[in-house]
C-alpha cells in the first residue's frame, strides 16, 4: 500500500511538472483583457439596467390621513391621497436611463481599448527585457573570454594593460547592469501574472521572431494614414456624455408634482343627511420650477461636456499625428543600425579578421562586443517602435475593432474574445 501511494505521488508530481512548462501563447494572454474588472463591471450595470429597475410607477405616492373634527372623536374623518406620477417626468427618466445604457455600450468599448492596450505593452516589455537579458548575459560572458585571453598573453607584446584595466572595470559594470535586467524581467513577469493569473504556473517564451516585422508596421502605418477616418469610442463616448447631461437637464426640469386626488370620508356627516363621501383634485401651477438650482447644476455640465468634446477631438488628432511622426523617426534609425549590423556581419569582413597577421583572437571577441551593444540598441530601437506602434492603433480606435485582430502576430490573426 505504501509503494502505491509513493507512486501516485510521484506520477501527481510529474503531471505538475509538466503543466507547469506549458508555454502561455501570446494570443491567450491578449485575449484574456475581454476579462478585465472594468468590463466585468460595465457588463454587471449593463446586466442591471437590462431589468429596467428605474421604470417608474403610474402613481408617485398614496398618503392615508385621519382629521378629528372640532377634537370630537365621534366626529372623525378620513382621506386617501394619490399623487400621479408626471408623464414627462417618466418620459424622461426612460429617455435618460436608453441614454445611459447606450453611454455603457460605447465605455465597454473604450475600456477594452484600454485593456487591450495594457496587455500588448506589456507583451512588449516581457520581450524587450527577456531579450536585454539575454544579451547582457552573452556581453558579460564574451568580457569574461577576453579577459581570460589577456591574462594568457600577459608575458607576451599583445597584452594591453590599459584594455586589461577597462575590461576589468566594464566586468563590474555588466555584472550590475545584468543584475537590474533580471530585476527588469522578473518584473515584468508579475505584471503579467496579475493581468492574468493564470500565467503563474506557465512558461513565457515570447520573442521578437515571431511577432511582426518592422516592413509590416511601417505597410499597416501607412494604410491606416490613408483609410478614412474612424469615428472611435472615444469621441462618440464624449458625445454621448453630452447628451446624456442634456436628458438630466430635461429630467430635472420635469421633476414637479402635477397635483393630487383625494377621496375623504367623513361619517358624522350622515347625521344631518349628507353623504359623507367627497372627491378633492389638486393642479399644480409650476408659476416657479423648484429644481432651479438642479437645473442649473445639469447645465454646467452640459457646458463642461461640450469643452471635453471638442479637447478630446483636438487632441486625438495632435496625439496621433506626434505618434505618426515619431515612428517615422524611429523607422529611419532603425534602418540605419540594421544596415550597421549587416556591414558587421558581412562575409568580407569576416574574412579580412581572419587574415589578421597575427590572428589574434582578441580582434574577434571585440568586434563581438560591438555588435552585442548595437544588438541592444536594435533591441530598444524595436521596442520604442513597437510602443509607438501599439499607440498608434489605440489612437486611430483600431485595437478594440470587431472582430479583435491581434495586431503583434505577423499574420494579423484573429483573437477570440472569450466573452462577448
Amino acid at each position: 500500500m505504501r509503494k502505491y501511494f509513493v507512486a501516485v505521488f510521484f506520477f501527481s508530481a510529474v503531471v505538475v511538472s509538466i503543466e507547469a512548462q506549458v508555454p502561455l501563447t501570446m494570443e491567450e494572454f491578449l485575449a484574456s483583457s475581454s476579462k478585465a474588472q472594468s468590463l466585468l463591471t460595465v457588463t454587471n450595470q449593463q446586466i442591471f439596467l437590462g431589468s429596467k429597475p428605474y421604470q417608474l410607477s403610474p402613481l408617485r405616492k398614496v398618503a392615508f390621513q385621519t382629521v378629528s373634527n372640532q377634537l370630537d372623536r365621534t366626529r372623525q374623518g378620513y382621506s386617501l391621497r394619490f399623487l400621479p406620477s408626471n408623464p414627462w417626468e417618466v418620459r424622461n427618466t426612460n429617455s435618460y436611463f436608453k441614454t445611459y445604457e447606450e453611454l455603457l455600450r460605447i465605455d465597454y468599448d473604450r475600456k477594452l481599448r484600454e485593456s487591450l492596450r495594457t496587455h500588448y505593452l506589456t507583451v512588449i516589455e516581457w520581450i524587450f527585457n527577456n531579450e536585454i537579458y539575454l544579451l547582457k548575459q552573452e556581453e558579460k560572458l564574451n568580457t569574461t573570454r577576453l579577459l581570460t585571453i589577456y591574462e594568457a598573453q600577459r608575458s607576451t607584446d599583445l597584452f594591453d594593460p590599459e584594455e586589461y584595466v577597462e575590461l576589468k572595470i566594464s566586468q563590474v559594470d555588466q555584472t550590475i547592469e545584468l543584475e537590474e535586467a533580471t530585476f527588469n524581467r522578473e518584473s515584468v513577469r508579475k505584471k503579467i501574472i496579475s493581468l492574468y493569473e493564470t500565467a503563474k504556473s506557465n512558461t513565457i517564451d515570447w520573442s521578437s521572431s515571431n511577432i511582426i516585422g518592422v516592413d509590416m508596421i511601417e505597410t499597416i502605418l501607412n494604410r491606416s494614414r490613408q483609410e478614412k477616418p474612424v469615428t472611435g469610442s472615444e469621441v462618440s463616448y464624449r458625445e454621448k456624455q453630452i447628451e446624456l447631461a442634456m436628458r438630466k437637464w430635461r429630467l430635472e426640469k420635469s421633476n414637479v408634482n402635477i397635483g393630487f386626488i383625494q377621496t375623504e370620508y367623513e361619517p358624522f356627516r350622515e347625521e344631518n343627511n349628507r353623504r359623507p363621501w367627497s372627491i378633492s383634485l389638486g393642479v399644480t401651477i409650476p408659476l416657479v420650477n423648484p429644481n432651479k438650482g438642479d437645473m442649473a447644476q445639469r447645465k454646467l455640465q452640459v457646458i463642461e461636456a461640450e469643452g471635453t468634446l471638442v479637447e478630446t477631438k483636438r487632441e486625438q488628432a495632435v496625439a496621433k499625428e506626434i505618434v505618426y511622426e515619431k515612428m517615422q523617426s524611429l523607422l529611419t534609425r532603425y534602418q540605419d543600425v540594421s544596415q550597421m549590423m549587416k556591414s558587421l556581419d558581412s562575409n568580407q569582413l569576416q574574412a579580412a579578421i581572419q587574415q589578421l597577421e597575427s590572428n589574434n583572437p582578441v580582434t574577434t571577441l571585440r568586434l563581438k562586443s560591438k555588435t552585442i551593444k548595437l544588438k541592444m540598441l536594435l533591441k530598444r530601437l524595436e521596442h520604442d517602435l513597437l510602443t509607438n506602434y501599439i499607440e498608434f492603433l489605440s489612437l486611430s480606435e483600431l485595437l478594440q475593432a470587431q472582430p479583435l485582430v491581434n495586431y503583434l502576430s505577423p499574420s494579423l490573426s484573429q483573437l477570440d474574445s472569450q466573452g462577448r
